[in-house]
């Protein structure tokens, strides 16, 4: 592929402009804390530049969603003050409270999205004026060269720009600009940068045309026969010398993203059972005991990743009975004691499964966990019940925030869960997590205050 001026000078601009904008927040963050610059705060900016210069945040291909480069400056900003934070830990770098750290953390997140969504509306104007376009050759005059044509003359933003399509036989239905033979496309490759060819598509001249590019320095894009099929993602691999597809590997299949997400579960976890449940079990559980005889905590099996089976943590909320494996509560159960119903109705009951949380049992955000019992009436109901149980169970998850919480009425209510769960997994992202997250406890909030 020939480099243009434009390879070479926008990652440069790309890390100056974020040099500005870390440079100015830091000096921001020290003006309203009164604090002093020193050595560490270049060591972070330094980090900072080496961070995006080695995850390539410059690399904004064409037509990349702005919810991907959002993800991205999320991602980045979670591995900095996740890198801070451990080395503080150790160090004692810094000593401010934790409203001045929130308040880093929130304008410097701000700062660099916005940045970087900047940069991307930026480039993808000056990419559909004219700016750093890429001349490219359709090979094949069929439908999936057709629709290629359509796609990039309509998203005049990706910056990939086409005459017409190249083909052996000019097809009856072909409704683009017609621009002859695989002859006619070897007299006129001078300026062309990519080549699509379309799989249709001889293995002969396919051969060909990928040698005669290969000579002229000029990259091979194939469109396959996939595009015919609805996927949610496919990745091509190679298994030693055999070149594999797989088809809809989901982003909590990637080792990284797992880490990601138990790394989040840990943090959290621990803070809440620190700060929160340090105090609030022996509070809540004088006040279980002055209500009803037995244990404070209230342990029940329940179905977990690969619907292997564990023991989940609630505060204990009803009186001791030989029922609770049989029969599913919802908040007016006889059961309850005074202040169960109210721990059950502010979901506080919930809050020991931080501690199956940070024993690895759960996750902070996934599919409910259900009783064995209940997981039994609908698997073999249900399609694909058991994809829910590909990963790890949650406290809350995407079918709490939109409604589905609590008890189970019905097929419909569990049929939506699924579904919810599902699509979940197939959508995950740290930015996800986090929106859950934080929905979760603003509506937990609404709800306790109403």
């Amino acid at each position: 592929m020939r480099l243009t001026r434009f390879n070479t000078f926008f990652p440069i601009l790309f890390v100056v402009v974020e040099f500005i904008i870390v440079y100015l927040v830091t000096k921001l963050m020290h003006y309203l804390t009164f604090a002093e610059w020193t050595i560490y705060n270049t060591l972070i900016i330094t980090f900072w530049i080496i961070l995006s210069i080695y995850t390539k945040s410059f690399n904004i291909g064409r037509g990349v969603s702005y919810l991907v480069t959002i993800k991205s400056a999320l991602k980045s900003v979670f591995v900095l003050f996740s890198t801070i934070s451990i080395v503080s830990l150790f160090l004692n770098l810094y000593e401010f409270t934790m409203i001045s750290i929130g308040l880093a953390l929130l304008v410097f997140t701000i700062s660099i999205t916005l940045g970087r969504l900047l940069i991307h509306f930026i480039l993808d104007k000056y990419r559909a004026y004219g700016g750093n376009i890429k001349n490219v050759a359709i090979i094949g005059s069929d439908k999936k060269g057709v629709e290629f044509y359509k796609t990039i003359a309509q998203n005049l933003h990706l910056g990939i720009r086409s005459k017409g399509i190249y083909g052996n036989s000019l097809k009856s239905y072909i409704s683009v600009p017609y621009l002859g033979t695989i002859k006619d496309f070897y007299k006129n490759s001078r300026n062309i940068d990519e080549i699509y060819i379309s799989d249709d598509i001889s293995k002969k001249l396919k051969k060909e045309l990928i040698q005669f590019s290969d000579l002229n320095l000029i990259k091979v894009r194939i469109l396959p026969e996939l595009i015919n099929y609805e996927f949610k993602n496919f990745f091509i691999s190679k298994l030693i010398n055999i070149p594999v597809i797989e088809i809809n590997q989901l982003p909590l299949d990637l080792w990284y993203n797992r880490i990601i997400k138990r790394f989040f579960d840990v943090l959290i976890s621990l803070i809440v059972i620190l700060f929160i449940l340090s105090w609030m079990i022996p509070l809540v559980g004088i006040i279980i005991k002055l209500q009803s005889r037995g244990p404070i905590l209230f342990t029940q099996s329940r179905h977990g990743i690969g619907g292997s089976t564990f023991k989940c943590y609630k505060f204990r909320s009803m009186v001791l009975n030989n029922k609770s494996d049989l029969v599913f509560a919802d908040n007016n159960d006889k059961r309850l004691t005074k202040f169960g119903k109210i721990l059950r109705v502010s979901a506080l009951d919930e809050m020991p499964q931080f501690i199956n949380v940070f024993l690895g049992d759960m996750s902070i955000i996934g599919p409910r966990p259900h009783p064995v019992l209940l997981n039994n009436q609908y698997s073999e109901k249900i399609q694909k019940f058991e994809k829910r149980h590909e990963f790890k169970p949650g406290i809350t998850g995407l079918a709490q925030i939109t409604g589905f919480r609590g008890k189970i009425n019905n097929y419909h209510d569990m049929s939506s869960r699924v579904k919810l769960d599902r699509y979940y997994f197939k959508n995950w992202s740290l930015y996800f997590d986090l929106k859950i997250f934080f929905q979760t406890i603003f509506k937990l909030i609404r709800f306790n205050l109403s």
